[in-house]
């Protein structure tokens, strides 16, 4: 089974990373390229379809046309090209249309619209394994072209009540194919298919034969992998607009769906009319984020402002937040829904240590890692498990700084980490004491303290992840180092609970600072850590 990501931002940020660190120089027809062979990525959430990567520039307005392109079974390149530019260079006829389109091959193959055969298999026998498509033809496309289908085979099985969808691809581009527009658009039909046969939506997953990055898009993907803390829209409440629209009427709303395009484009200060599209949530919140690509080239800052402003409270208008931001940043700062604000909000902050992101992947870890162990991190108690637990994650900080020894599979971020939360615990586990003094948790915190997730989240939360002026990781693991001999000789010679609380208090923000030191030096172990948490 492959590792199943959250959702698109993550499986895209772990794929990049995978493929910079352990693909393979392979060059093919002139471009150099790094290669994973037989790469298996699965999506547990692929209506969380937006990518929300910081670099990555993303271009929510070409999904969205090439999407419904797509599914609308066209293959025409010049209505395709005012959203795509470079459509034309993959034409073999002059920028005329692709041959190679998915859209004729999924809603016309020999007269048969694939979209139809799977929903009414599907409802007849909702086990079948037979629910099967595919868009690389052998009768034309063992030629020389320049578009030969890139995503060749689709499959659809529900279990559970659960739709899953998995495609086969024999190229994927990570960058411009796999998550430009293939998750996207294949989460667009998943969860139109999902309703037609009234499933849940399942997983996406995806085997690409060659999965690649371009050396032009190296430089790109680095910085997406060094950005990218874990933040999307969708920790925030915002959703995707739901898709409604049976299949008697999908016909009539698609072809509404382009009519009401092509006014839009032509004049984004028309108003967008009623009918099938408009009354259905997905269709219509892509038509009104479409006209705000076209009105920015006409309006001024203020007029996009207020129609961003006009727009529901979804993840596409979101990603036109974040498309227009780049070049006007002025749209960042007032923006009146307040959920996508607050992203917004985050995201200024994810340079430092303290963003939601690793906060979120502390307490993941820490509960993660509870359901595996339970107690037994204090089962013989303070002197024989709680103490000794510690003093290994310190002497291991210590054995880095000296020597720049570190265990294989375990990061020093890793080891400061654990060490944080085990300090955490053993302060919770001290207040449980009669003479203890617990006033640092909620008044409502529920006993035991120290077994329960809620009140190590609530501490994760207080703490402030920051170095102190001046301090290199050698001082501040020196600092570590002494603070725990004294708590060591401290418990050993039977001292009181408080001064012992003291120095826990004490060795919680000595871990901090130790964080801090980590991750400021080194920026992409924070993200890796925090991909790897949260992207499950």
């Amino acid at each position: 089974m492959a590792r199943s990501h959250r959702n698109i931002s993550f499986a895209t940020a772990e794929s990049f990373e995978a493929v910079l660190s352990g693909g393979t120089e392979v060059s093919v027809r002139g471009s150099q390229t790094r290669e994973l062979r037989n790469r298996v990525t699965s999506i547990a959430r692929p209506r969380e379809r937006c990518v929300f990567l910081p670099g990555r520039r993303n271009d929510i307005f070409a999904q969205i046309a090439e999407t419904f392109w797509v599914i609308g079974g066209r293959n025409d390149v010049t209505w395709l090209s005012r959203y795509l530019p470079r459509a034309p260079d993959f034409s073999d006829d002059g920028g005329i249309t692709w041959r190679g389109a998915y859209g004729p091959r999924l809603r016309t193959w020999s007269g048969i619209d694939q979209l139809d055969e799977w929903r009414k298999l599907l409802l007849r026998d909702r086990m079948s394994r037979r629910a099967v498509g595919v868009l690389f033809d052998p009768a034309q496309d063992f030629v020389d072209s320049r578009d030969i289908p890139c995503n060749n085979w689709l499959s659809w099985l529900i279990r559970d009540d659960r739709l899953h969808l998995n495609v086969a691809v024999r190229s994927n581009d990570a960058m411009w194919g796999f998550s430009g527009v293939n998750a996207f658009e294949w989460s667009v039909l998943h969860e139109m298919m999902a309703y037609w046969v009234s499933a849940e939506i399942g997983e996406a997953t995806f085997l690409a034969t060659s999965y690649h990055i371009y050396d032009r898009h190296y430089q790109t993907a680095r910085n997406v992998i060094n950005s990218f803390y874990g933040i999307s829209p969708y920790d925030f409440g915002i959703s995707s607009p739901p898709f409604s629209t049976d299949w008697d009427h999908f016909r009539a709303a698609t072809t509404d769906w382009f009519k009401a395009e092509g006014v839009i484009s032509s004049d984004p200060d028309a108003a967008l009319a009623g009918g099938p599209a408009m009354d259905d949530p997905l269709l219509a919140s892509t038509l009104r984020v479409l006209r705000l690509k076209w009105g920015s080239s006409i309006w001024s800052d203020d007029r996009l402002s207020c129609e961003l402003a006009k727009l529901p409270e979804d993840d596409f208008t979101t990603a036109a937040y974040e498309f227009f931001g780049r070049k006007r940043p002025s749209l960042l700062t007032d923006i009146r829904q307040p959920r996508i604000a607050a992203f917004f909000s985050a995201c200024s902050d994810a340079k430092t240590t303290t963003d939601l992101g690793f906060r979120a992947a502390i307490k993941h870890l820490h509960s993660r890692k509870n359901l595996s162990y339970a107690a037994s991190w204090k089962r013989r108690g303070e002197r024989i498990s709680i103490l000794p637990n510690i003093a290994r994650k310190v002497d291991r900080l210590q054995a880095f700084v000296n020597e720049g020894v570190e265990l294989r599979g375990e990061t020093i971020l890793d080891t400061a980490i654990d060490l944080y939360i085990y300090s955490q615990k053993y302060r919770l586990f001290l207040a449980e004491f009669a003479d203890a003094d617990a006033s640092f948790l909620t008044c409502d915190a529920h006993r035991p303290f120290s077994d329960q997730d809620g009140n190590l989240d609530f501490l994760v939360d207080q703490s402030a992840f920051r170095s102190q002026e001046n301090d290199t990781l050698e001082t501040v693991v020196e600092k570590l180092s002494l603070l725990f001999e004294d708590l060591w000789k401290g418990a050993d010679r039977g001292v009181g609970v408080a001064a012992r609380q003291q120095c826990a208090a004490d060795l919680v923000v000595a871990s901090e600072h130790v964080i801090a030191s980590i991750a400021n030096s080194d920026k992409a172990s924070v993200a890796a850590f925090v991909r790897h948490e949260l992207g499950t």
